[in-house]
């Protein structure tokens, strides 16, 4: 059973750095935890600079969820050149002013993959009821003890059940071989349990209880991630975690969970294995 720690309306105030700076396991620690303890505990102190594609990500999420507060957060440089001293002296008053620095162009595509998604089936269904919540930052104990999540879309009602939905901006097709690809590798799956935890302490639901029984979610329970193109003709396709799949992510969950524990008990974080032995697949070492 998962349990608040913070009560909702004490984190809803919170700013994206107070969230940043609250020292709990995150999602993003825990895809740093599957690949090693050592770059768990790397990643504690050593952030990385956001790429294009993740600010790109970052300004979609703000646009469809909290578009109100996009002035603050955002400057568009609407100037031709970024060399001149004119546009360095502007950028360095945006950024004291605590604003991110975007393009014209940067803006217009952000505005494009938005509207994108914002348009789509589920989410035109969810957006317009009174059961749907935005951008909620959950504080909680857990398996992993202290935990935290800001999740895009949360909603809970008769109609629908529980629903935990997550926006990704996505440069590659979406087709379901390359939909399958991009959510295994940077473990989608183990980021949507980590919200469904999340969710459970929120609505202080049992997580035992919720998952599937059978073929069924005993609470109609959803685990979705919304894929929007970022490039034209920015289509969405919304992907939801099959039966198996979750089956599968809640004991992952549990076995890093363990990991965990076993690492911070030992003060032992190691990296990836000293040697091993590799099989090529064959699609590789054949010609084609």
């Amino acid at each position: 059973m998962t349990a608040l720690t913070i009560a909702p309306e004490e984190t809803e105030k919170w700013t994206e750095a107070e969230y940043f700076a609250y020292p709990a396991v995150n999602a993003s620690s825990l895809k740093q935890l599957l690949k090693s303890p050592k770059k768990y505990q790397h990643s504690l102190t050593h952030s990385k600079p956001p790429t294009i594609g993740m600010t790109l990500g970052k300004v979609v999420h703000c646009l469809v969820f909290e578009p109100n507060t996009f002035a603050a957060r955002y400057a568009i440089w609407e100037g031709e050149s970024r060399r001149t001293k004119a546009y360095r002296e502007w950028k360095e008053r945006q950024e004291m002013a605590g604003r991110t620095v975007i393009t014209e162009g940067e803006h217009e595509t952000a505005l494009k993959v938005a509207q994108a998604a914002s348009r789509h089936p589920l989410m035109l269904d969810l957006l317009g009821h009174s059961g749907t919540l935005l951008e909620v930052v959950v504080v909680w104990q857990g398996v992993f003890g202290l935990s935290k999540a800001k999740i895009d879309l949360l909603h809970y009602s008769v109609e629908h059940g529980l629903i935990v939905l997550d926006l990704k901006t996505h440069g590659a097709e979406l087709d379901e071989h390359s939909l399958q690809h991009t959510m295994g590798r940077f473990a989608v799956h183990l980021q949507l349990w980590h919200y469904f935890e999340a969710a459970c302490a929120y609505y202080d639901l049992p997580t035992d209880d919720i998952i599937l029984v059978g073929h069924e979610y005993v609470y109609g329970g959803r685990l979705i991630a919304l894929f929007a193109q970022t490039c034209a003709p920015h289509d969405t396709t919304a992907c939801e975690l099959g039966p198996e799949t979750v089956a599968q992510v809640r004991s992952l969950y549990f076995d890093l969970a363990q990991v965990f524990h076993n690492c911070k008990e030992l003060n032992n974080w190691p990296g990836y294995p000293d040697e091993r032995v590799i099989e090529i697949p064959g699609y590789y070492t054949q010609l084609k």
